[in-house]
């Protein structure tokens, strides 16, 4: 019986962070120009906020309507540019990704057809093939959202403090409570759904191919009447696949409405203690 392809956490993380970065190289410019929008729609968010301070004590309670109009003007054109940003950002980052996975399955493909048949004799084909799909896809959906959010989000936050300690220093203290709490569960919720997500990659790729295997051997399963025994292992592999999934799906699931949850009980809180 073929063994099983494990995806392992990587041994080596430079070298395969170093290994993705030769790929990324090759896009440089497109990559500075992520990395400068990216910052840009992340400072006009935060300047746009920033805004509403000089927006209220200037004309909102003196009711100067002719410069209220011009301040909402002006924050309007800083939340288009900011929108403007986003836009440039997601359909530069979608083209290098999906270039970059594209030569990762060329690579992959010559690799494949210089490997000895060894190797085809000691992993299955879908194993094999879920090289070039399941594992491929989640690198180009990493490279579409984690590169760009984590850009974001280091603007955002250091934004957001910076404005916090020039405006309210108890203020920034009951934010950055709520930020270590935020801290904290997506730590570990990560780490569980990532477990998980390793272990939902690795019995895809072995039902996938203990399908193949079953299907192409079906005269043979029938001639000894191995269907029984064949769907009982059928059924382990895909309830190992089930219970890996299900746990997954939920760690990654409650990371979002937990800390939306975090973040409504901050809004509150600050609101009460400024007012």
């Amino acid at each position: 019986m073929p063994r099983t392809m494990h995806h392992e956490k990587p041994k080596n993380l430079r070298g395969t962070l170093r290994f993705l970065g030769r790929y990324l190289g090759k896009h440089r410019a497109a990559l500075t120009a992520v990395c400068l929008l990216t910052a840009a729609s992340a400072a006009a968010n935060v300047y746009g906020t920033y805004l509403l301070k000089p927006i209220i004590n200037r004309y909102i309670i003196p009711r100067d309507l002719a410069g209220l109009a011009r301040g909402l003007l002006f924050m309007g054109a800083v939340y288009l540019a900011g929108v403007l940003a986003t836009h440039c950002y997601t359909q530069l980052m979608v083209k290098v990704a999906q270039q970059t996975v594209q030569e990762m399955r060329d690579d992959l493909f010559r690799k494949v057809q210089s490997l000895p048949l060894s190797f085809f004799d000691a992993n299955t084909h879908g194993e094999i093939m879920s090289r070039f799909t399941n594992d491929i896809d989640t690198i180009a959906e990493a490279l579409n959202n984690s590169f760009t959010v984590l850009i974001h989000s280091l603007v955002i936050i250091v934004g957001t403090f910076a404005v916090l300690i020039l405006l309210n220093a108890e203020l920034f203290g009951i934010v950055m409570v709520a930020f270590l709490l935020m801290f904290l569960f997506i730590r570990y919720s990560a780490k569980q759904s990532h477990r998980y997500f390793s272990s939902q990659q690795e019995y895809l790729g072995n039902l996938d191919g203990y399908i193949e295997e079953m299907v192409e051997g079906q005269k043979i399963v029938q001639i000894f009447n191995h269907g029984e025994k064949d769907f009982e292992q059928f059924s382990k592999r895909n309830n190992r696949l089930f219970q890996a999934a299900t746990k997954a799906l939920t760690y990654s699931g409650l990371m979002i409405p937990v800390v939306v949850s975090i973040s409504y009980f901050n809004y509150a809180l600050s609101a009460c203690v400024g007012a």
